[in-house]
């Protein structure tokens, strides 16, 4: 059976910014009882798990995610997004990650943003946590010079270790997605993996949502796809990567032009 398609918001990096995106969930019409369900997406590094520090402000102290998750109170679909470069040791630090948060179901779904992780360690990952639900980023990296059969082949080899697909070339940087190019994946997806939840990520803001879902609706005839949004709700600092604030006027925008088209 197909997991619940979300509509996400990633990048909280405390207590009172994950409470306020729950309530404005809930403003909008978001429950973990409507067709698509809330998620919060929290950013970890192998850096960060690390303890290293990060320039990058959209990153929380890894010690303050049991908080962060309690705050969530389960009013929405929490989920940890985690890149590392440390591919060999992958299940091992999800293993880290969850410890402490997985057993008290404060999260049980983990996004990678890695280029193709290793089939073997996604296997891993889901033996030592059979509940966990597992999300494949496809960045503008991990689609470079593949056809959408070559990579909706490669997505089918993880079987049943994955619940869902997002297709992201933006990556978090606000960039807006190519709807003809995504749409050939998401097809070719669904005709190799039709288990799948497919979702859509890159450029949704409040100014946009919308017009890009009704854009999306009307090339796959369906709802029930995912979107996440992440640089286009914050206000830069400085143009450096993630050197920027979330603007709660933005996430306000977001979901109520979202919810006009997907509830």
């Amino acid at each position: 059976m197909s997991s619940q398609p979300y509509l996400g918001i990633t990048g909280p990096v405390n207590v009172q910014e994950t409470q306020a995106l729950c309530q404005e969930f809930y403003a909008a019409g978001y429950s973990m009882g409507s067709p698509h369900i809330p998620m919060l997406g929290f950013l970890v590094s192998h850096k960060t798990l690390n303890g290293q520090p990060t320039a990058n402000r959209r990153y929380p102290l890894v010690n303050t995610l049991p908080d962060l998750l309690e705050a969530a109170d389960g009013q929405v679909l929490t989920m940890i997004h985690y890149n590392s470069k440390e591919l060999e040791t992958l299940s091992f630090q999800v293993a880290k990650i969850f410890a402490g948060i997985y057993e008290p179901g404060l999260c049980r779904a983990i996004q990678l943003n890695i280029p193709w992780p290793d089939i073997s360690q996604v296997g891993n990952i889901k033996q030592q946590h059979p509940d966990m639900q597992v999300v494949i980023q496809l960045s503008s990296k991990a689609v470079e010079d593949k056809t959408p059969i070559k990579i909706a082949q490669e997505v089918k080899a993880y079987g049943d270790s994955i619940s869902y697909v997002l297709i992201d070339p933006s990556g978090g940087r606000g960039i807006p997605f190519d709807l003809e190019s995504s749409v050939e994946i998401y097809f070719e997806l669904k005709n190799n993996c039709p288990d799948l939840t497919i979702g859509f990520a890159g450029g949704f803001t409040g100014e946009n949502a919308a017009s890009r879902l009704k854009d999306i609706l009307q090339q796959v005839r369906k709802s029930n796809f995912c979107i996440d949004a992440e640089g286009g709700l914050r206000d830069k600092i400085t143009s450096d990567y993630g050197d920027d604030l979330l603007n709660l006027d933005k996430v306000r925008g977001y979901l109520r032009s979202a919810s006009l088209v997907i509830k």
